[in-house]
């Protein structure tokens, strides 16, 4: 930031502590020395402005992070303490969790995982007690990781399967975990398409989000590479993570890294690179205690002297993998894992119970949205819906337009009251824009509070939405769910409820809504792809008239009133209209160019004519023209004002060429109930035949009074 920004940031912390959330999670994106920096910057200031109870506790725990992804594991449990002390003394929740999960992840590391195990069960009650689902997610997360420590990997698979079923309101650096965390699984457990499918995922995510952790989803993806048999390719991404980590200062990243790349050494045959990788880490991994990792060295440690002929090393090393195998199976029966087990067994069937009386009650909702064609029913039936369900103070639903960058508000109620809502811009701070950026589902207790995940200036955007007047009440509501309405990975609109008490809101609320977009998305899709079949039905693809089959039906409707009128001199004029040398333009100027002219006369006859009037493409270059209630005066007069419209027309080839174009006209002003319609046509084709006879370029009509054309 760096330091130059810094302390404009920190000047916000005097209008809301809670925004050093936002400060940390940009200081953690930059390098270690810059961030140790902007740690002591941000302590200094907390200090000399006496904001030791919120803004200083959570300083502790990010710097924590710091420390613990250099391996400095001592440190960072000490500041993880420091912080929980402070966070629990003034009952600030959040904070308690967040710790909590770091506790889980440092204690782990360094295999005291009675002590993990303790915090995360106690994490898990008091997150699911309040409603806390991020950090639910996140203590969950960082269990999984201990399972996979000790090589239990279908045991980690199943707690990070229980994340999936959470509602999405965590971070995307979470979201990177828990998918490097799925792969690794998946690749220890023999499913490296889907393992490849994850990876594939959190690179996408860190790359955008969380460039910190790049090199760590970039040794997994070597991984499972070399898993798969594909050594060059694994290499490769081998080379990125460690240059990465080396470059970002990642001890913890370049330790895994190099660990990993020893293994690809060793099936190749090349020992003595693998024995050289090892002793690189061996080192820091002793000081860590991770004793998966330690185990992984020394196993391979053994193999490596052994290929080169040390069978002296390779037995000592040998000797310690063994003994580190007794303390993963002592591990694995111990009691603290028995009751992690059963815990991790209960979580799973509530689940799997909350996600059935979930389904029972939504079935019928919806099969009804799906079997709407109509866009506004559809809405009506979700906002219905969710009143019954969640009875939100506020609905809203946004949908998206991309090509615009802006969310058109389709609906918003307010206690019952319909409210119309301007259109909102993704550029701008607003937690819509955040949900559809990040396609990210929020759930929010207290807005005050929680602001500062998604945007920065909370004074602005009160003042934007006050301005747009979307709300009845001068408050704002405290408690918000935003969902992301997602159909083929796009985000095609965001679904929101909103209520004015704080804690209003729970994982169940959330949980519905998601199931009632994924309903919208599919009925939308449904609505959508009916009109484009309808549309189609009805108009011509190219030109955007009437088809032939609509225009004879359009047509012939009109004719029909016309004939039942009680008034004997109802006529219709009926225009047959033919682009002249059409031909001629397709083979000069190409069928593309060919296809614009049809475009722009289209466009001008529907600019040409009333609002009683039909017209449609009868064919080729040929369009008809059904005009009711014209004297033959008037007739002639439309007929000539196309004609002239068309030839005023400059069209340009994609050259820059200027191609010229006219139109032929034939017509035929007839009484209805003398005449079929048939007769009608038939007369204003043959007067069209006159037209281009005579020329081209002209207008000729038959009329009943004579019979001849004029």
């Amino acid at each position: 930031m760096w330091l130059e920004e810094l302390n404009k940031e920190l000047g916000k912390l005097k209008d809301d502590e809670n925004y050093i959330i936002k400060i940390c999670e940009k200081i953690r994106g930059t390098e270690s020395k810059v961030a140790i920096e902007a740690y002591e910057a941000a302590t200094k200031f907390v200090r000399e402005n006496n904001m030791l109870t919120c803004a200083y506790p959570w300083i502790l725990y990010n710097k924590g992070w710091l420390y613990f992804d250099s391996t400095d594991f001592k440190t960072a449990t000490t500041l993880y303490e420091e912080a929980y002390h402070i966070f629990k003394e003034n009952n600030n929740i959040d904070g308690q969790l967040a710790t909590s999960s770091a506790f889980v992840s440092v204690y782990s590391v360094q295999q005291k995982l009675s002590k993990a195990i303790e915090h995360g069960m106690e994490g898990i009650e008091l997150a699911e007690k309040v409603g806390n689902y991020e950090r639910l997610t996140q203590i969950k997360g960082n269990l999984a990781a201990l399972y996979m420590e000790i090589d239990e990997y279908e045991k980690a698979k199943e707690l990070l399967d229980q994340i999936v079923n959470i509602p999405r309101v965590y971070s995307n650096a979470i979201k990177v975990a828990c998918y490097i965390n799925q792969a690794e699984c998946c690749n220890h457990l023999g499913n490296l398409d889907q393992a490849i499918v994850y990876i594939t995922k959190a690179l996408e995510l860190a790359e955008v989000y969380t460039p910190k952790m790049v090199p760590n989803v970039l040794k997994e993806m070597a991984h499972i590479y070399a898993t798969k048999g594909c050594y060059g390719t694994a290499e490769e991404y081998f080379v990125k993570s460690v240059e990465m980590a080396k470059a970002g200062g990642a001890q913890l990243y370049l330790q895994d890294a190099l660990l990993y790349w020893a293994e690809l050494d060793l099936v190749q045959g090349r020992f003595k690179e693998t024995v050289d990788k090892l002793q690189q880490v061996e080192e820091g991994i002793e000081k860590s205690k991770s004793i998966r990792n330690l185990n992984k060295v020394y196993l391979n440690m053994s193999k490596g002297f052994k290929g080169l002929g040390n069978y002296e090393q390779a037995y000592a090393y040998l000797e310690r993998h063994m003994e580190l195998e007794k303390q993963m199976q002592a591990i694995r029966s111990a009691e603290s894992m028995v009751m992690l087990n059963r815990k991790r067994e209960e979580e799973e069937g509530k689940i799997y119970k909350f996600l059935y009386n979930q389904t029972e009650a939504l079935n019928g909702v919806g099969q009804n949205i799906l079997s709407n064609l109509n866009k506004e029913s559809i809405f009506n039936i979700v906002a219905k819906e969710i009143q019954d369900l969640i009875q939100a103070d506020i609905i809203q639903i946004g949908i998206y337009n991309e090509e615009e960058g802006i969310l058109n508000s389709e609906l918003s109620i307010e206690k019952g009251q319909r409210l119309v809502i301007g259109p909102m811009s993704i550029l701008e701070d607003s937690f819509w824009a955040y949900s559809v950026k990040h396609k990210q589902d929020i759930l929010i207790k207290d807005t005050e509070k929680e602001y500062s995940r998604y945007f920065e200036d909370f004074k602005e955007y009160l003042e934007k939405i006050r301005k747009k007047k979307e709300y009845v009440i001068e408050t704002i509501p405290y408690s918000l769910i935003f969902v992301p309405i997602i159909m083929k990975d796009k985000v095609i609109g965001v679904i929101s409820t909103q209520a004015y008490k704080k804690n209003f809101f729970n994982l169940k609320d959330l949980s519905t809504l998601k199931t009632l977009s994924n309903y919208l998305g599919i009925g939308l899709e449904n609505a959508r792809l009916y009109r484009e079949v309808e549309y189609a039905s009805k108009y011509d693809v190219l030109t955007k008239v009437f088809n032939r089959k609509e225009l004879f039906k359009e047509t012939t409707q009109m004719y029909v009133q016309l004939k039942e009128s009680k008034n004997a001199n109802r006529t219709l004029c009926i225009l047959m209209i033919d682009v002249d040398n059409f031909k001629r333009i397709n083979d000069v100027y190409g069928h593309q160019e060919g296809d614009r002219v049809l475009e722009r006369v289209a466009d001008l006859l529907q600019a040409s004519i009333g609002e009683k009037d039909r017209v449609g493409r009868y064919g080729g270059e040929e369009f008809m023209v059904g005009i009711p209630d014209e004297t033959l005066k008037q007739c002639i007069q439309k007929a000539e004002i196309i004609r002239k419209n068309v030839e005023k027309a400059v069209i340009t080839s994609a050259l820059g060429i200027p191609i010229p174009i006219t139109v032929s006209i034939g017509g035929a002003n007839l009484n209805t109930k003398k005449y079929a319609l048939e007769q009608m046509i038939n007369y204003a084709d043959k007067e069209l035949f006159k037209a281009k006879d005579s020329g081209k370029n002209n207008v000729f009509v038959y009329h009943q009074e004579e019979g001849t054309g004029v």
